[in-house]
């Protein structure tokens, strides 16, 4: 695991060692364990590196020197020559991969470095390599005789790899901030539109960064530059049709089989590793299936952790501690104090670059935090929702495409409820009136700002760059299964650009690296091929997965699941967080963005009041004000060198 970086030029132009430097400093929290460069003629490398496997072994960047060519041994002669390699992440397969690389001739210097496997690959398979990995990752390669950069990303995005293009001249890295501290002189640094309104419609960015020109490369994909600028993008993976046939005939033993080896898989590591038991179903399989691959192995316990925040979490309700004693495993129950709320969101911003509007983000920022202090690799539970239909709204789809016409048609509720049930209620009757149109009303169900929101809030925005103030999601697929679309719209989008951006910035911010069992590719593969019925047999969330877990954990822990407690944001709001709310939204930062600070202050007089919940809102409006006073912070100041 690391932070890296890098930067390649397609014309004559040398490469300034500062620049590279500066996007290194930007990425230290993400690798303690050391910081590598390498300057090549037209391409610089960096990596700040978090050892998790072959600790001694696997320093970065790694270069693999030019070799005669082997006859009959299927390797492309351009190959041969020198490559260099940044890599951030996980190859889980690197053991079975080095055995294949060895018996056509490869010879490794090091024992188990994945790092090498991944070079190795290239060597042999060039931008093939994807097909053949199992893991997480984002890396580049610079092949130094073809003078070619070829760039990576997994195939769920776990691992982030954001991009600037400028004129002859390609710049990367892990975060947002990074690939800004490498700009030239006189590059501009100015807001993209269409990515401000969709952080403001469903709380984050998507592809776009909210910086113009930075953008990620999307997962599944490879991106190679050749030597004259010239770009091929590939796709080397997607997920498998939605079968209509499928029954849950043999679904459950396959699901408990791949679910297995992906554990398995994700259970190596030169460093501490525990499982976190949060009370939810999905982090409770994985657990159980860890441990008895340990028992199995004959290998000492699993640890476990699970976290219980002051004056949020009540002890009684501890089921992981419960869980452990159950399973076996070596616990710990991790305690958080909230803290300086404001100082957590605004370090959080100016380390990343860029605000995320999930409401997840504290929790899981202080979960990793206190984490850190036991071990160094989390396995969790991140991806089960998502794939076995575990969030209401996959259920809420499925019925509007058999009842919309008559929701559409139910009153209105007018009066402000607190419960979650009613506020689920008032959604399917926004998506129910949003239309035919699938993409529409998954719209509505996950919206952060509704269409009234965003047209008073951003009216100077939508004004200024034209764009509409509310759109269609980007990317539906069209199925005749309404709620699997919803996951799988879920899967390529929210997960790499909300849930797992969470978990990737909050982790990496205390050097932790993170493990998602239920994105192995295997898994992915079989749940995405299912269809809702199977996946919710009944319209039971996780239903199949319910299925799976019965043989391995006890009745009363599958009946009382549930995600992580919602932390009480609309309270703090109130209450330590009012004097930030009415500093920060009051005046130029949103000005800045082209948002009405007016406005603003409404949703805030009326959360205040309690005549209205406006928690989420303000949350991610708190951090957006936070990244524009950032943002105008690396405008006035000069770039690394003078270009």
């Amino acid at each position: 695991m690391s932070g890296i970086a890098g930067i390649a030029r397609f014309d004559d132009r040398p490469i300034e060692r500062q620049r590279l430097g500066a996007m290194l400093e930007r990425l230290n929290h993400r690798g303690p364990d050391g910081t590598g460069l390498v300057h090549l003629p037209r391409c610089s490398l960096g990596a700040a590196q978090l050892s998790i496997i072959d600790l001694f072994s696997g320093a970065q960047p790694m270069r693999l020197d030019a070799e005669p060519q082997k006859p009959g041994t299927g390797s492309r002669s351009h190959a041969q020559d020198g490559l260099n390699l940044v890599f951030n992440g996980e190859i889980y397969n690197h053991v079975e991969l080095r055995q294949k690389l060895e018996r056509r001739g490869h010879h490794f210097r090091s024992s188990h470095s994945d790092t090498e496997v991944l070079l190795r690959g290239y060597r042999e398979w060039g931008d093939q390599l994807p097909k053949h990995l199992q893991g997480m990752w984002a890396f580049a390669v610079w092949d130094s005789e073809r003078r070619e950069l070829f760039l990576c990303r997994d195939r769920v995005g776990a691992k982030p790899l954001y991009l600037r293009r400028m004129p002859g001249e390609i710049r990367f890295g892990s975060i947002v901030a990074a690939v800004l501290s490498g700009r030239q002189a006189g590059e501009d640094i100015a807001i993209h539109p269409e990515a401000v309104k969709s952080f403001l419609q469903i709380g984050h960015s998507l592809r776009e960064s909210m910086v113009a020109g930075i953008e990620e490369l999307h997962p599944a994909h490879s991106l190679t530059i050749d030597a004259k600028g010239n770009e091929t993008l590939a796709r080397f993976w997607q997920p498998p049709p939605i079968s209509r046939s499928s029954t849950s005939l043999g679904a459950v033993d396959a699901l408990r089989e791949v679910i297995g080896e992906s554990v398995n898989q994700r259970l190596l590591a030169d460093v501490p590793l525990a499982s976190i038991i949060n009370g939810g179903l999905d982090a409770a399989v994985v657990t159980a299936v860890a441990q008895r691959v340990r028992k199995m192995q004959g290998g000492d316990p699993l640890q476990t952790l699970s976290l219980s925040i002051d004056g949020v979490d009540q002890s009684d309700e501890d089921l992981g501690t419960a869980l452990a004693e159950h399973l076996g495993t070596r616990h710990t129950v991790l305690t958080a104090k909230p803290g300086d709320i404001v100082e957590d969101l605004r370090s959080f911003v100016e380390r990343e670059g860029e605000p995320l509007g999930d409401t997840a983000l504290l929790r899981t920022l202080w979960l990793c935090r206190a984490a850190r202090e036991q071990v160094q690799v989390l396995l969790a539970g991140n991806g089960g929702a998502e794939l076995f239909g575990g969030w209401p709204r996959y259920r809420m789809m499925g019925s509007l495409a058999r009842h919309r016409w008559w929701i559409a048609k139910l009153p209105n509720h007018r009066k402000p409820r607190k419960e979650a049930r009613s506020s689920r209620l008032a959604r399917l009757m926004q998506a129910a009136s949003a239309g035919e149109e699938p993409a529409q009303q998954y719209l509505h169900l996950i919206k952060l700002l509704s269409p009234q929101q965003t047209q008073a809030l951003a009216e100077p925005l939508i004004q200024r760059s034209g764009c509409p103030a509310w759109d269609a999601l980007p990317d539906w697929t069209e199925e005749y299964d309404n709620a699997h679309a919803a996951m799988r719209w879920d899967l390529l989008n929210a997960m790499p650009y909300r849930s797992l951006r969470r978990v990737d910035r909050t982790s990496m911010s205390v050097a932790l690296e993170v493990r998602f069992p239920f994105l192995g590719t295997p898994v992915l593969d079989l749940a995405g091929h299912l269809p809702s019925s199977v996946l919710m047999p009944n319209n039971r969330p996780m239903g199949l997965l319910i299925q799976v877990a019965q043989d391995l954990l006890p009745s009363w822990a599958i009946r009382r699941y549930r995600p992580f407690r919602s932390l009480p944001l609309a309270d703090w709001l109130r209450g330590p967080l009012r004097d930030a709310i009415y500093d920060h939204l009051s005046g130029e930062p949103l000005a800045r963005l082209g948002l009405s600070p007016a406005v603003a202050r409404t949703y805030i007089d009326e959360h205040m009041a309690e005549s209205g919940d406006h928690h989420g809102m303000l949350f991610a409006l708190l951090q957006l004000a936070m990244w524009s006073k950032w943002l105008a912070e690396q405008t006035r100041s000069a770039p690394a060198v003078n270009c």
